[in-house]
């Protein structure tokens, strides 16, 4: 019958037995930990990116960027700054190297550039062309003069104010001196009776000719609302830019005398510019003897509308030009 294994013995194996049993669990271990890391960082890397720096980048290259690496790109605001260009990031959140989830927003503030710009030279330029140049640099169209030129073409810039060059604010605005091309000889003044004040009007300024004071009068035998009487009369030598008054045959008596019945009333006068998709200048000028006042001067948006209260004292006649053609005469 053999002998017991001295104690000695079975303690050894118990040790051997045991260290391998926990190099086994920590082999396990550390696998396990290794195969979780892998796993995060591949999940983390294919869901996160770093956010790339776009301040002072043009904003369509930003979007570019963004769109590229799955972010969105959000425009919280714009503002004047002086030393990033129009159209550029000024700043960003979340900041460059900031790192996010794809498909997360990332929102830039936009440059509209400098609050000051220089003045562009705007002579020799078309009225169109120099209100889309004004536009362009947040600039404005101003007060609008006209005189004849042998230099300019019709419709040229001449002069501008503020002058090329000098350092203006945004929204300021340029008066600008148009040309009316080379100025014409005199003429003989045509005859104007018969005609409605509108047409009379119209063949006036295609002659150059200004309007000058408009008087209400009856004449019995001839027609209603047609030029009857005007100074300088017909066949008298006349210049571009002379004035030129004209008589209107009217009937309604109490409208004619002009008495201290309707001095102190008023007329309501609306005007509507028709439907379209560029804003138009719109002028309205009220004609007296003697006299002659602007009642309004400014843009209006296709379909707006503007009411002006007129003085019925003195037979007024309102005239309404929209981007310099008369399209409305009316003798309140």
């Amino acid at each position: 019958m053999p002998s017991p294994a001295p104690a000695s013995s079975v303690r050894r194996l118990a040790k051997k037995a045991l260290r391998i049993v926990l190099l086994v669990t920590l082999f396990m271990a550390m696998a396990g930990i290794g195969a979780y890391v892998s796993l995060t960082l591949i999940i983390k890397g294919e869901d996160t990116v770093i956010v790339p720096d776009l301040v002072g980048k043009d904003i369509l290259y930003g979007l570019e960027i963004l769109s590229d690496l799955g972010l969105n790109t959000r425009v919280k605001g714009t503002a004047y700054h002086d030393q990033v260009p129009k159209n550029h990031v000024i700043d960003q959140d979340p900041d460059a190297g900031a790192a996010i989830k794809r498909g997360r927003d990332v929102k830039v503030r936009v440059s509209r550039g400098a609050e000051t710009i220089l003045m562009p030279n705007l002579e020799g330029l078309s009225l169109q062309q120099t209100r889309i140049l004004l536009t362009e640099n947040g600039l404005c169209q101003g007060v609008l003069s006209g005189m004849t030129s042998p230099r300019f073409d019709p419709g040229q810039i001449m002069a501008q104010y503020p002058p090329p060059g000098g350092i203006v604010s945004r929204n300021t605005c340029a008066d600008l001196l148009i040309s009316q091309g080379p100025s014409s000889p005199a003429f003989s003044m045509v005859d104007l009776s018969g005609l409605s004040l509108e047409s009379a009007i119209r063949q006036l300024e295609q002659l150059q000719l200004a309007v000058g004071t408009i008087r209400i009068v009856l004449r019995t035998g001839t027609p209603l609302d047609t030029i009857v009487d005007q100074i300088p009369p017909a066949g008298h030598r006349v210049a571009p830019g002379n004035s030129v008054d004209m008589a209107v045959n009217r009937s309604n008596e109490e409208r004619l005398t002009g008495g201290t019945e309707n001095a102190d009333q008023v007329e309501l006068f609306r005007f509507s510019l028709e439907n379209g998709f560029l804003k138009k200048r719109v002028q309205v000028r009220m004609n007296l003897p003697q006299i002659s006042l602007s009642l309004f001067d400014d843009f209006l948006a296709p379909g707006q509308e503007i009411w002006l209260l007129i003085p019925k004292s003195g037979n007024p006649t309102i005239l309404v030009y929209v981007d310099g053609q008369l399209v409305e005469t009316r003798i309140m």
